[in-house]
């Protein structure tokens, strides 16, 4: 009789032999230490953007100063109205300017707030007006740029013609930027709704 041959085992794929103790150590400190690291540079980052909106908003608002400055030192004065009604129209055409140089940045409240009636400023009573977040001044001379425009201590300073020929406009605006970051933010001097404000002016002389 013959005996068959005995079978053999169907082999099986091999087992990988278990993750040593030390490796799952290893691992896990590697994913420790990756989660403390990538907050400070997520923070860091963040940072970045955000100062990054912030020069590039003052990039433009110095631009829309200047653009606000030059539409109006070229009004042209109507002698068929006084002072203070060709004042409030320069407002208008300084505003104007501005705003639409304003690009990607908010015109209206509360990043920036100014009121306009048929195309003009209320009616100042002065050489300087505030209007919301513009500030218009006429003056005859200024020692430096940084004077008051006027200066109330030097009746020199003061704009004499009633067309404002010759005499400097200084245009200041203010805006109220948007904290994205509020780790940023209190680092920075914010406004009471935790808004950081740019003050940019422009002065030049009136045609």
């Amino acid at each position: 009789m013959f005996r068959s041959a005995p079978s053999r085992p169907t082999p099986h794929a091999a087992e990988s032999p278990a993750e040593p103790l030390h490796a799952r150590r290893d691992r896990g400190q590697a994913l420790v230490e990756f989660a403390l690291v990538l907050l400070p540079v997520l923070l860091i980052l963040v940072g970045i953007i955000q100062f990054g909106l912030l020069f590039g908003a003052n990039v433009t608002l110095t631009n829309a100063a200047r653009e606000g400055a030059r539409a109006g030192t070229i009004h042209v004065y109507d002698r068929n109205h006084n002072k203070v009604w060709n004042d409030a129209a320069r407002c208008g055409a300084v505003v104007e300017a501005a705003t639409n140089a304003f690009g990607m940045l908010a015109t209206s409240a509360p990043q920036f707030a100014v009121t306009l009636s048929g195309g003009s400023c209320p009616t100042p009573s002065g050489d300087t007006q505030t209007n919301g977040d513009v500030t218009i001044s006429y003056c005859a001379s200024m020692g430096d740029p940084n004077d008051p425009c006027p200066n109330a201590g030097n009746s020199a300073t003061t704009c004499a013609p009633d067309t404002r020929e010759g005499c400097l406009v200084r245009v200041e605006l203010v805006y109220h930027s948007d904290i994205i970051v509020p780790l940023v933010g209190s680092f920075l001097s914010t406004d009471g709704n935790g808004r950081f404000v740019q003050r940019v002016t422009a002065t030049m002389v009136v045609n």
